[in-house]
């Protein structure tokens, strides 16, 4: 079992192509070579304007940035020292075992890995999160037979046609993260950087030309990436990386404790009923799991070093009498006591479950967690996530702002649909001269930013394969207007949306 050919650092070359590799040996393989070249991932990364971008965006997408406090950035280092502590953990636990399995020496380049990793996971979402990841869906949708001029549905035995086209009516965040930084962003990744962004989001699957099903986390657009990605370092079709479980397992713990926090903060509970609230939810949880005999008592959680093992209604009553004890109104305070409690233990949990699964997760085992593996670790995050999102919606504000953003997203995509409707020829001589038969549509095609036209015009010059030419565009222009949507902030969406509103004189 040997982890290495996971971790080579070769970086793609045009047309993806890596002919320096040994793939059968450690010839190329070098831990001074991927130390160097994943810290220029990673200062790449951190000085790219769509990491910056998160700064303007709220973690909660139903709450406007305006009205939040809370930032996608700071969600994504918190992520990061998640993350960090994890794989620091595995190597503790691991011990001198890490040089059986190809691991000894990678523990500095591991970490970089997941910590670029966590900054990359959130750059490609929307404006408004998931209302307007629901609006993208949705209107491509309802708007498919508008794509290109094409009248849809499409022939009977253009099967693949269709699928590449219904791919415009589904949204991954991981997927367009890697289509934002490699090619609006035009960072070149190592392959093994950017294959820690093929986490668990359902794989896409597409029907080609000898009837079998091609399956992928990547967009169509960037399957030949994935294909060279997948080839470098030695990953199944529907496969993972070994980091890419470290950044899902820190995504998860950091998002469940820092949405309670939210909503402690906005006042729609107190500490003592989210700790009540909690343990009720909890015990719910463990009987749909099997285990209605199980109490609050159980002492089946530990952390590291620590021999006497604890339960859940021990950790949270500490947490909740450290902060009363303190006597301070800081609610932020009760939480770094939660932290301390459960951040650590789950922590810990997640680093066991990596040791004890380590041959599935160096083969990529699609379908495992590393916090879903233990029973009562798995009842713990279902009543945190359960609780929070009943909490949420008692904030009256709540439906007002998601159907705000989903408003807003629409009437954006409502202005972008007479450039849909245009045949090929007329949409690139809109592109190019920057006047349209509207003002609506002048402003529109004027205020696209540069790099997404770049990305449409360099897939055009690329040859195609398998769809007809005019699917191909019609999908590669859908392709523009996802990015031109993931572009914004929800302060521009909304700028944008009333400048083209004027501009129409009505929405569409």
């Amino acid at each position: 079992m040997d982890f290495r050919r996971r971790f080579h650092p070769c970086r793609p070359l045009p047309g993806d192509r890596c002919p320096s590799l040994a793939v059968d040996g450690d010839a190329a393989f070098s831990v001074a070579t991927l130390e160097r070249r994943l810290e220029k991932d990673r200062t790449r990364v951190v000085h790219s304007a769509s990491l910056r971008r998160l700064q303007l965006l709220p973690q909660q997408g139903a709450v406007l940035a305006h009205a939040s406090q809370r930032r996608l950035l700071s969600a994504s280092l918190e992520r990061q020292q998640m993350g960090r502590r994890i794989v620091q953990m595995v190597y503790r636990k691991l011990g001198k075992r890490a040089g059986d399995c190809g691991l000894d020496g990678l523990e500095d380049a591991f970490i970089c890995l997941v910590e670029v990793g966590s900054l990359l996971r959130d750059i490609g979402r929307p404006p408004f999160g998931q209302a307007g990841e629901l609006a993208l869906c949705g209107w491509f949708d309802s708007h498919m037979s508008a794509l290109g001029g094409r009248q849809l549905p499409l022939a009977k035995d253009d099967i693949q046609g269709a699928a590449l086209l219904n791919e415009l009516c589904r949204f991954d965040a991981q997927a367009q993260a890697l289509r934002t930084i490699g090619k609006q962003e035009g960072i070149s990744l190592t392959h093994v950087q950017g294959a820690v962004l093929l986490g668990e989001q359902a794989v896409w699957r597409e029907v080609g030309d000898d009837g079998r099903g091609r399956q992928g986390y990547c967009y169509r657009a960037e399957s030949d990436q994935e294909t060279a990605m997948r080839g470098v370092l030695g990953l199944g079709q529907d496969h993972r990386h070994p980091a890419s479980y470290v950044v899902d397992a820190a995504e998860v713990i950091a998002r469940t404790l820092s949405r309670l926090e939210a909503v402690v903060e906005r006042g729609l509970i107190d500490p003592t009923s989210l700790v009540a609230s909690l343990k009720q939810a909890y015990i719910e949880g463990l009987a749909r799991q099997g285990e209605p005999w199980a109490s609050l008592e159980e002492r089946r959680f530990s952390r590291h070093g620590v021999v006497r093992r604890w339960s859940l209604g021990g950790m949270l009553d500490w947490a909740l009498r450290r902060y009363e004890r303190d006597n301070v109104e800081e609610l932020g305070r009760f939480f770094h006591y939660l932290r301390l409690a459960l951040g650590r233990t789950l922590v810990n949990h997640a680093a066991d479950a990596f040791v004890a699964h380590l041959e599935n997760i160096r083969e990529g085992q699609p379908q495992l967690r590393l916090l879903s593996a233990e029973v009562g670790c798995r009842a713990l995050l279902e009543a945190f996530d359960s609780l929070a999102t009943r909490v949420e919606y008692r904030d009256p504000e709540l439906e007002r702002l998601e159907l705000e953003g989903y408003r807003t997203l629409c009437g954006l995509l409502d202005a972008a649909l007479p450039a849909l409707r245009l045949p090929e020829a007329a949409f690139v001589r809109l592109l190019d001269e920057g006047h349209g038969a509207s003002p609506r549509l002048t402003l529109w095609v004027k205020r696209l930013p540069p790099g997404v036209l770049r990305v449409y015009r360099q897939a055009m010059a690329q040859p195609w394969e398998g769809a007809s030419r005019e699917v191909w565009e019609a999908y590669h222009r859908g392709r523009l207007v996802h990015d031109w949507i993931c572009s914004m902030t929800e302060s521009s969406a909304l700028e944008e949306y009333s400048r083209l509103r004027v501009a129409g004189r009505s929405l569409a």
